[in-house]
């Protein structure tokens, strides 16, 4: 099963889980949170954001709802963007663009590493390429970051910096992290969800 052209049905049914606070790991605080992003950009904005930032063959997945996030996820003031992508024809232009491709599994050995994705299997999942904004904004000819990272997830959220992270499993040694920006909550297609938050150096996954 291709699960990129399924994902709005799973959505869906995530979705009738998270209304009504059953959303039982994070107890956010958003009072008087404002972002500095601005509401709403083109599909076309953010196409040739990715396409000059991580190659002609990445593809920007727009049939789900939200297909990006804005938010500051790196905590420097400025508005960065987080965008569902195929990456799966792509892989051998990452090097040549310097993108980051990181783990963010928060069960693996190597989360938080940079991995190679030549050598890195797809399974017909998303991935989320990240651009860090400048005061010139995030689709600036030369960003100061650009990272990627792959997993199999139904849609993902944004999780304002301001939100107090709790463990949600009391046999998870890792404390929560606090929040140094905005982060991207993923609820993973196998057992769990994820916390992707940015440690000051790369992203991390922390597991709910």
């Amino acid at each position: 099963m291709n699960r990129i052209k399924h994902l709005n049905t799973s959505f869906l049914i995530s979705l009738l889980f998270c209304v009504g606070g059953a959303d039982f790991s994070i107890a956010q605080k958003e009072k008087g949170y404002k972002s500095k992003a601005p509401a709403k950009v083109s599909v076309d904005q953010i196409e040739a954001a990715i396409k000059s930032g991580f190659g002609s063959r990445m593809q920007v997945v727009t049939d789900t709802q939200p297909f990006y996030l804005l938010g500051d996820f790196n905590g420097d003031g400025y508005p960065d963007i987080a965008v569902l992508v195929n990456p799966e024809e792509s892989k051998t232009e990452l090097k040549k663009y310097r993108v980051k491709f990181v783990d963010v599994d928060p069960d693996s050995s190597t989360n938080g590493d940079e991995r190679d994705p030549e050598t890195t299997t797809f399974h017909y999942c998303l991935g989320v390429a990240v651009i860090h904004g400048t005061g010139q904004g995030w689709r600036a000819s030369n960003p100061i970051g650009k990272y990627l990272f792959y997993e199999c997830f139904i849609p993902f959220r944004l999780v304002p910096k301001t939100t107090k992270l709790r463990r949600y499993y009391r046999g998870y040694k890792e404390p929560p992290p606090i929040l140094k920006g905005d982060a991207i909550y993923l609820d993973l297609e196998r057992e769990g969800k994820a916390i992707v938050y940015w440690t000051g150096k790369t992203y991390r996954g922390y597991g709910q």
